[in-house]
């Protein structure tokens, strides 16, 4: 395993604290307090590094603070095709954020903003674009807010659990590039 420095100091310290502020703003929630069961007992929002298939991949790390330990790592296939960058954002030696690749196209991030070892936020691309945002808002792990964006990247709708019971009791509608939801409905079980 080679690591290879940053080319810059200031562009990696700068490009560190974009993908960080990028992550946070993404999930535009906040952290009040619920108490939530998973939708599903055998769904599980933790970072599963574990659980990625390394074997057989080819593996590039970068030091990008210049620390002499690795904060990324790149895991392709000996085709050089990209399968998953891992990062650790706050430079702890924990791995903060996953991305997932499938024939070298971007598909997921899975992103622990709060640097608990919990996945706050979990994005979905489609052909370069993203498609779905699923957050915590109170920052537990636990699906119970969720974004969907139109073909152009627009927000089309937010579902969210209002009531803390673990699933969605509420769709916000919006008209592509607004900020306000056009309508509110509940959503009846």
């Amino acid at each position: 395993m080679n690591t290879k420095p940053c080319p810059s100091p200031v562009a990696c310290r700068l490009w560190a604290l974009a993908c960080l502020l990028i992550a946070l703003m993404l999930c535009a929630c906040s952290k009040e307090s619920s108490k939530l069961s998973p939708e599903s007992p055998t769904e599980s929002r933790k970072l599963q590094t574990h659980k990625l298939d390394l074997s057989g991949l080819v593996v590039e790390t970068l030091d990008i603070n210049q620390d002499g330990i690795p904060d990324q790592w790149r895991y392709s296939t000996k085709e050089g095709q990209l399968r998953y960058v891992l990062r650790d954002i706050n430079f702890d030696g924990i791995i903060d954020m996953i991305e997932f690749h499938e024939n070298s196209q971007h598909v997921r991030d899975e992103i622990d903003l709060d640097f608990d070892g919990i996945c706050d936020l979990i994005i979905t691309y489609q052909d370069g674009r993203v498609v779905l945002k699923d957050y915590s808002p109170d920052f537990k792990g636990y699906r119970y807010g969720q974004q969907i964006f139109d073909s152009q990247g627009h927000r089309i709708e937010v579902r969210r659990d209002t009531n803390g019971d673990g699933t969605f009791d509420t769709v916000e509608h919006y008209r592509p590039g607004e900020e306000e939801p056009y309508r509110i409905d509940n959503i009846t079980r």
